[in-house]
């Protein structure tokens, strides 16, 4: 800090007045107007007051990516990797797949991208078990309607059945996937859903609907999530 000393000086006849301040004070008064202000007279506190908060305002109104699985992940789950090789081909956009029980069962947590959807599909042998984690989504037997899919929604796919899954068209949508373990089963992948049949569903989100409480609610609690 740069101290500036001020001298006064007063033709020898002049009487000082009582009330006039001394060098010490003014020397005191320098200082103090330094630290509180920027060379240029700028008031350096306020100045990083509104940086600051200029900073928090913009993180606080930067839109979250509408890409990002992770951000936008409606499961308590971990999205895991992204669904790549053959089988991807068979998905209308991104789908994640994390390995909860990689062997046994196994147990795969499943995020769909809003408006992904799988082909139309049956499992040979061996059923299936979807356990809806998060998000808003479908499930359609051939020749049923579509039923729409919340948390705690349980489906029993059966063998043989042709169907498909997947997220609404305005909703990320994630479930649990377990095979029903049976010799010999397998799947096979058909042709894609139609655009115009899903395209012509109701969004997750009509005006003055309420969300149903997830049946996973109180575990969702013991991984952080609310």
């Amino acid at each position: 800090m740069i101290s500036v000393n001020r001298w006064v000086f007063r033709p020898p006849e002049e009487k000082t007045p009582d009330n006039a301040p001394d060098a010490a004070t003014e020397t005191s008064t320098g200082e103090s107007a330094q630290e509180t202000s920027a060379a240029d007279g700028t008031d350096v506190t306020a100045q990083e007051t509104d940086q600051t908060n200029g900073a928090e305002n913009e993180s606080a109104e930067a839109p979250v990516d509408e890409h990002d699985a992770e951000a936008n992940n409606p499961s308590f789950f971990p999205v895991g990797e992204p669904l790549t090789g053959d089988v991807a081909k068979f998905f209308s956009g991104n789908t994640y797949l994390n390995h909860l029980v990689p062997r046994g069962g196994p147990v795969i947590n499943m995020t769909f991208e809003p408006g992904c959807r799988t082909n139309w599909h049956i499992h040979h042998s061996g059923g299936q078990a979807l356990l809806v984690t998060g998000g808003a989504g479908w499930y359609q037997e051939e020749g049923k309607e579509p039923q729409p899919l919340r948390p705690g929604d349980i489906i029993n796919v059966p063998a043989e059945i042709k169907h498909w899954h997947g997220a609404a068209k305005d909703s990320w949508f994630s479930h649990l996937l377990i095979p029903i373990a049976a010799p010999g089963a397998s799947n096979a992948f058909l042709e894609e859903v139609d655009d115009k049949e899903y395209d012509a569903l109701p969004p997750s989100k009509e005006e003055g609907e309420s969300s149903p409480r997830s049946a996973f609610g109180d575990i969702a609690k013991l991984f952080g999530k609310k």
